[in-house]
């Protein structure tokens, strides 16, 4: 007689038992590999953009284009064809052009492109490249950052930011391009100093723009200071280089009418629409409005920005702020610090920086999402949320930013998330 095979309770072979469970230990390995692991991003991230070229194709073709301010745009760039160069007269159908002198020369290009309005279709597939360009160059920065996967996937998931870019033609897409190339820079200047010239001259770009960049602007010079190691004679180099481009990029208007140029292109009084304004509709229109509601504004981003600055910007192994500014203000031709910065210490920086600056914004549009959704990957991961706790986060995120019209429930939503984020942020302080 032959022998009974032994069998389990309910009837199944201890060895098909063990290979259930090997193959089930092996599936759970693989699926913590591919969520938690950062050396999975070199599969997840081509994955990723081959998902949203078809994804982004199938939206252009299938969900009509809004026109919102592109006409505008083109209204604008035509009365400087004709010859315009006072910034103060310049309008167009939303009203005045507030915007510097990079984006009327990104805008001129386009309508050459568009032929104004009347190859809209052509302006999608740019922006939809706009967008790819700018996806794969975060996704560079995030694999500097060590980003885990499921961090990564949280750029690829806002209904809002696709209609920003290949349905509104929103200029802002431009700006955050800028910001993230200039932002990829720096962290290769943490192992390549020289790289913080090009650095300054994009971010620069980015500023010529659109004015949000300047959102940036104490972490880039927190940054900068830090990468060239305290040498004030560099970092003023750097500063020569963004002037220079400032100056060469507007050098039509500042010839002839610069005082216009410098009060409309960067008018840092200029009123927003209320019923607009994704972040504060928790306030009254009238506390909006008032100028000490805009005080108040500033006052806290200042006071927040310094705490930062003085507790959690320093970088490892420095001194206190106070010693290294008197010592690389005695020897400004020298390196005063030891060592460059990490290049996460350097993200957190500029990342945080701006994140602080959206906050305080005095009012958010939802075209101004593309300022800082490419940045909430990291900032979750810094924040050190467990995965289903900044999946949640998202998800309610996503949610204030897709409430159309904005409403007060959103808004107060929106900053109690981002309020608890930056917490988080500054509990958890810098990556080591």
């Amino acid at each position: 007689m032959s022998a009974a095979v032994p069998t389990t309770r309910a009837g199944t072979p201890p060895t098909l038992q063990c290979g259930w469970r090997s193959a089930c230990g092996k599936l759970l390995d693989i699926a913590n590999y591919v969520i938690f692991s950062p050396e999975a991003s070199a599969v997840v991230m081509p994955v990723l953009v081959a998902w949203e070229c078809v994804l982004l194709k199938l939206i252009v073709k299938h969900v009509p284009y809004t026109e919102i301010d592109y006409l505008a745009y083109m209204e604008q760039i035509w009365q400087i064809n004709n010859g315009e160069r006072d910034y103060s007269k310049i309008e167009g159908g939303t009203g005045p052009l507030v915007y510097p002198a990079g984006h009327v020369l990104i805008h001129r290009l386009l309508e050459r492109a568009t032929d104004g309005l009347q190859n809209v279709a052509r302006g999608q597939d740019i922006f939809t490249w706009l967008y790819l360009l700018t996806l794969v160059l975060q996704f560079g920065v995030y694999r500097m950052l060590r980003l885990p996967p499921w961090c990564i996937v949280l750029a690829c998931l806002s209904k809002r930011l696709h209609s920003v870019y290949v349905l509104r033609l929103f200029n802002d897409g431009w700006t955050t391009l800028m910001m993230v190339v200039a932002v990829f820079l720096l962290l290769l200047a943490a192992r390549h100093p020289r790289l913080c010239l090009p650095a300054a001259l994009v971010y620069s770009a980015a500023v010529s723009i659109k004015m949000n960049a300047l959102l940036y602007l104490p972490g880039v010079l927190v940054a900068l200071f830090l990468l060239t190691r305290g040498h004030l004679l560099a970092l003023a180099l750097c500063g020569a280089v963004a002037v220079a481009w400032q100056v060469l990029v507007a050098a039509d208007f500042l010839s002839t009418h610069p005082a216009e140029y410098f009060a409309t292109a960067f008018d840092f009084r200029r009123q927003f629409m209320y019923r607009w304004s994704v972040n504060w509709q928790l306030v009254g229109e009238q506390v909006f409005s008032h100028p000490t509601f805009h005080r108040c504004l500033l006052l806290s981003h200042i006071a927040i920005l310094m705490l930062f600055f003085f507790t959690r910007y320093a970088a490892p192994r420095q001194p206190n702020w106070f010693r290294t500014a008197a010592a690389a203000l005695r020897h400004p031709a020298t390196a005063v610090l030891a060592a460059s910065p990490p290049r996460a210490h350097v993200a957190y920086v500029l990342l945080v920086s701006n994140f602080i600056g959206v906050l305080f914004a005095r009012s958010l549009h939802y075209q101004f999402l593309a300022w800082y959704h490419w940045t909430l990957p990291a900032l979750l991961h810094w924040a050190r949320m467990p995965c289903l706790l900044a999946l949640l986060w998202y998800v309610l995120h996503e949610l204030c930013w897709d409430t159309y019209p904005p409403s007060s429930v959103a808004s107060a939503t929106l900053y109690a998330l981002n309020s608890a984020l930056l917490l988080l942020l500054y509990i958890n302080g810098p990556p080591a």
